[in-house]
């Protein structure tokens, strides 16, 4: 766990902190140190050595991969790198069969690319089954409930506005006892809490929000199982057929230079330490706006690193709140609330007592 000490000197790292009040890392985290440099560095040796570097690259990218693994508890092999999450998704999802009929499940609510993405296998004869989630403590297990007969689940393992994490070990259990593809978006989850991605068939995510690498990359997490079953619709020199690999070219190594100092940093931290200090503070906050009277809608036992606040138009409550220094976002008919841990309790206390201050001046 985190000391004082190891809190204040982390601060430093993060000069916008003196600014203001950053609660909105669940929309883009504050980049590690050393992201910046590492990029640079990349675009120095390749100005000093161009295409000679590229045994450099290579390494890198096999450290990154292994780094990676480790962490989301896979086999390097399963991994497919890309621009984004979204970019990841499609680009799997377009290579996996699907039939006429085939059924796919998701929340009716689920983020718009998770919709979009699943929208294109409807357009492929599959039809989709959007599900109604009226109380968050349920979300498993509704999907659960609507598994027989499907071919496909997706899901996101953290809701993008609510902040409930799925249960995602009963979840891939029920998928596999009704041989069910589960698919998971890992955005909000990843570098928050921990991840078994091999419960899922497939696995995406990206690297700018809890992982504080910047943006350009994504990464999808693929079984054995479903690659086999893949035909890549995007094809190029790096996975010409008969591959099943999903990335048709050169990766974004300036991303992975980034990416690898960040997970550097925050494996310096301490994965286990960073996790508890995630779940610490939205605990701590969740806590401190049901006590102030605020309906925080992310379930006690099934959160990650967001605290979701329904209010009355969110989009004047944020703007409010960043007048006063405090940053966050608003999702739907939610704030969104986005401690990591770079943030203390102070700025808890900062977020609450703006909240109630804004509260008392309501009509």
């Amino acid at each position: 766990m985190f000391n004082d000490s190891t809190i204040a000197a982390l601060r430093r790292d993060f000069p916008y902190l003196a600014q203001c009040t950053y609660l909105d890392s669940g929309a883009t985290g504050l980049a590690a140190p050393g992201t910046g440099a590492a990029a640079a560095r990349f675009y120095d040796e390749m100005q000093s050595r161009g295409f000679d570097g590229r045994p450099e690259w290579m390494a890198m990218r096999t450290r990154v991969e292994g780094e990676l693994a480790a962490l989301l508890g896979v086999s390097p092999d399963w991994l497919d790198f890309g621009s984004g999450s979204t970019d990841v998704l499609n680009r799997a999802m377009q290579a996996v069969p699907v039939a006429a009929g085939d059924r796919v499940v998701l929340a009716a609510d689920e983020f718009p690319s998770v919709l979009a993405v699943a929208q294109g296998l409807d357009a492929r004869g599959a039809v989709l089954d959007l599900i109604d989630i009226p109380d968050e403590r349920d979300r498993t297990a509704r999907l659960i409930a609507a598994l027989p007969g499907a071919r496909y689940v997706a899901v996101s393992h953290v809701h993008w506005e609510t902040g409930t994490r799925v249960d995602l070990a009963a979840l891939s259990t029920a998928c596999r006892t009704a041989g069910v593809v589960l698919v998971v978006d890992g955005v909000h989850a990843v570098g928050a809490v921990p991840v078994d991605a091999a419960l899922a068939d497939l696995y995406v995510t990206s690297f700018f929000k809890w992982t504080m690498a910047g943006f350009g990359l994504g990464l999808s997490v693929t079984s054995p199982l479903l690659r086999a079953q893949m035909a890549p619709q995007q094809r190029g020199y790096a996975n010409l057929a008969p591959s099943k690999l999903l990335q048709p070219s050169h990766v974004n190594y300036p991303g992975l230079a980034a990416l690898e100092a960040a997970l550097k940093y925050l494996t310096g931290l301490g994965w286990e330490a960073i996790f508890e200090r995630v779940a610490l503070l939205q605990r701590t906050l969740a806590d401190q706006l049901r006590a102030a009277g605020f309906e925080v809608v992310t379930p006690r036992d099934a959160a990650a690193g967001l605290v979701a606040v329904k209010v009355l138009d969110p989009e004047r409550w944020a703007a409010d709140l960043a007048k006063r220094g405090i940053k966050l976002s608003a999702r739907g008919a939610l704030l969104r609330i986005a401690p990591h841990i770079y943030n203390t309790q102070a700025d808890l206390d900062a977020c609450c007592a703006a909240l109630i201050a804004i509260a008392g001046n309501q009509p």
